[in-house]
């Protein structure tokens, strides 16, 4: 870790991405992957991300277990598994900038959609999750669809969080049901991109040792969203991650740009 410059920040930013994914369900290894490009090639920063989404994320499988939505979730998970096959031999092959510029756009699109999106006006508007798991039209493929992409995302940018947020928030479950769904399939997504690209050789001694670093702080922010979330009304995304997203995506393109 000694040689990762601007250690103090990344410390930071992994317990500031821990209260939001404690808070929100999701978030944490998007905004840790786009905070850790501006001083590491992507290649680097999003494997760590992922590994460290991956282990802070073990003490919050138990309670989403009992309370996603798994009929849905077994359809997610199948579309994902294809997608990140596809996903790791591209992350393995792209060079560092035009990656970089990628998983940018890839967040702030995601970040836009989740802005613009219109959150039901009422509680009638909320729907009970379908016990066969299959959508209202087309039966499992939009639930395999949204998958795919939300998988193929987040092994190439860790950002499979809008895709899946908003596929979720359109069968408009619950909030407690919605943020346990994603826990689970990100917690799924990033063990196969980690197996996937271990198996191509991105995922090194270096990565680990960053990631024993910055574990910690990732746990007490963990902590700290659990216990907010717990004790307070969930807010919507339009105020809380979408604005981190669209700012740290605009720095990232930025500094591509030569403005940073």
């Amino acid at each position: 870790m000694s040689s990762m410059p601007m250690l103090w920040p990344a410390v930071g930013l992994a317990c500031f991405a821990g209260v939001v994914r404690g808070y929100c369900g999701f978030g944490f290894a998007m905004l840790l992957a786009l905070g850790l490009m501006l001083f590491l090639p992507p290649v680097e920063a999003v494997p760590l991300a992922l590994l460290l989404d991956l282990v802070t994320s073990i003490g919050l499988w138990r309670r989403a277990g009992r309370l996603a939505d798994w009929p849905r979730l077994r359809r997610l998970l199948c579309g994902m598994v294809v997608a990140t096959v596809v996903g790791v031999s591209v992350m393995a092959t792209l060079p560092a900038t035009p990656m970089r510029i990628a998983v940018a756009l890839l967040a702030l699109a995601g970040a836009m959609a989740l802005l613009l999106r219109r959150d039901p006006r009422s509680v009638s508007d909320e729907l009970e999750p379908d016990p066969t798991g299959r959508d209202a039209k087309g039966g499992g493929w939009p639930s395999v669809m949204a998958g795919g992409v939300s998988g193929l995302c987040m092994t190439l940018a860790s950002s499979g969080g809008p895709p899946l947020m908003l596929y979720l928030l359109h069968r408009r479950l619950g909030p407690t049901t919605l943020r346990a769904t994603a826990i689970v399939f990100f917690a799924a997504s990033s063990m196969a991109s980690l197996v996937g690209l271990g198996l191509a050789g991105e995922l090194g001694r270096e990565t680990l040792l960053r990631g024993a670093w910055l574990l910690v702080p990732a746990l007490i922010g963990n902590a700290l969203g659990q216990w907010a979330f717990e004790r307070s009304k969930p807010r919507s995304m339009k105020v809380t991650v979408a604005p981190l997203l669209i700012a740290l995506s605009v720095w990232v393109l930025a500094r591509e740009a030569g403005y940073g």
